[in-house]
């Protein structure tokens, strides 16, 4: 299937720490470094220990997100409702809105990862057309 029935509820972690402390983390087996800004980064999946080189972070799950991969074949249709140009060297990571709610994209070589204020899942999975819950 292309497209995802519906958006799921996302388990990461979340580090605020100097920006050089966080380009030393390293990423989990076949997980994803999501850098928001240059003082935060999202791990995906979560991590079990974490070690950051800065006495002062903040290191905490995050559940405040669901996500849902799109196969690439999918990526024309998510283009359509979006009013920004999604980048096109893979993987990328860009923030934008899709169908006018917020999101953050995680753009690898086989498909689109699209996360979402959990707060908005259900607004988004209406404008995208996708399949009603269970």
């Amino acid at each position: 299937m292309s497209a995802p029935d519906y958006f799921e509820r996302l388990e990461a972690t979340r580090i605020v720490a100097a920006p050089g402390a966080l380009d030393e983390v390293e990423s989990p087996d076949g997980g994803h470094l999501v850098r928001l800004a240059p003082d935060d980064l999202l791990v995906i999946p979560p991590l079990e220990r974490v070690d950051v080189a800065d006495p002062y972070a903040i290191i905490e799950p995050e559940t405040g997100f669901s996500a849902a991969w799109f196969d690439r074949s999918e990526l024309a249709r998510l283009q359509a409702v979006s009013t920004w140009e999604f980048p096109r060297r893979r993987p990328d990571f860009a923030q934008g809105h899709l169908a006018g709610i917020p999101v953050k994209m995680l753009f690898e070589e086989g498909g689109i990862l699209v996360l979402v204020p959990a707060a908005l899942t259900h607004h988004l999975e209406e404008r995208l057309g996708m399949g009603e819950r269970q």
